[in-house]
This record gives C-alpha cells, sequence and structure tokens, in this order.
C-alpha cells in the first residue's frame, strides 16, 4: 500500500492511496487507486497494471495520467 499527497503552499490539494492486490504472473501486478480532491470533494477510483521493476513514480504518473483522461 502507498500513498501521496500534493501539496501547494503546504495545503493538500489532493492525494492518492493504492494497493497492490494481484500479482498476474507475468510480472506486472494490479493495483486499485483511489484519488481525492478535498477541495471539491471529489473522489476518482480505478485500476491499473504496474511492472514493479518501473518504480513508484511511474505507477504515480500513470495514475494521473489515467485520472485526468477520465
Amino acid at each position: 500500500m502507498f500513498s501521496v499527497e500534493l501539496k501547494i503552499n503546504g495545503s493538500m490539494i489532493s492525494h492518492i492511496y493504492g494497493k497492490n492486490v494481484k500479482d498476474d504472473g507475468s510480472g506486472y501486478y494490479l493495483y486499485d487507486y483511489e484519488y481525492y480532491q478535498p477541495e471539491t470533494r471529489g473522489l476518482k477510483t480505478g485500476s491499473l497494471r504496474h511492472k514493479r521493476d518501473a518504480g513508484l513514480a511511474r505507477l504515480v504518473r500513470d495514475i494521473l495520467t489515467d485520472v485526468i483522461d477520465e
């Protein structure tokens, strides 16, 4: 499980909470995530396949891309 806070001038503008839910056996893992924006009380959820070797920064980037493209 992991969490990421995005802040501007010390104020949180969004929060990502994610967890690894499944190893598919091919080197990829399924991650569920929640993207929360406290100012608007907006909550978006989703799932992504991610290769652990790519690192957490790439997973966070992919989550943000997924959220923006909705």
